[in-house]
């Protein structure tokens, strides 16, 4: 479950829910490491990015996150977000808790959510090992 969160070729096959392209993805798993993803959708492009602020192998992982005005790294970024991952081992299942936040407001927050609920989907496909 951790590489998943922490490769690059995992992690673009299950980010962002159904529908969503990452098309750039950059990953520095470290203590003040950079990520960044580009990707489209049927609205357009968007631009993300954040630091990661905490890895504790293979049991935790806090980041933050802020999506770019205009969809470019050359742009603005918004409102910052904090992202925290724990996974924790049950048998041949892995626990996973996360808490993001906090957010600009609701709007932002249900955007979040609807997102992070497609995301789960695909990537509990990945981890099944089916198409």
């Amino acid at each position: 479950m951790f590489d998943a969160w922490t490769r690059q070729e995992q992690f673009v096959r299950w980010m962002c829910p159904p529908g969503v392209e990452i098309t750039l993805c950059e990953i520095d798993v470290r203590r003040g490491g950079v990520w960044r993803i580009d990707g489209r959708n049927t609205g357009g492009t968007f631009s993300s990015s954040g630091v990661c602020l905490d890895v504790v192998a293979p049991e935790r992982l806090v980041f933050t996150w802020a999506h770019h005005a205009d969809g470019s790294f050359s742009g603005a970024r918004g409102h910052e977000t904090t992202v925290r991952i724990e996974l924790r081992a049950l048998g041949d299942r892995t626990q996973l808790t996360l808490v993001h936040g906090p957010f600009a407001d609701t709007e932002d927050f249900r955007c979040h959510r609807d997102g992070w609920d497609g995301s789960f989907g695909k990537l509990e496909t990945l981890l099944r090992g089916t198409p």
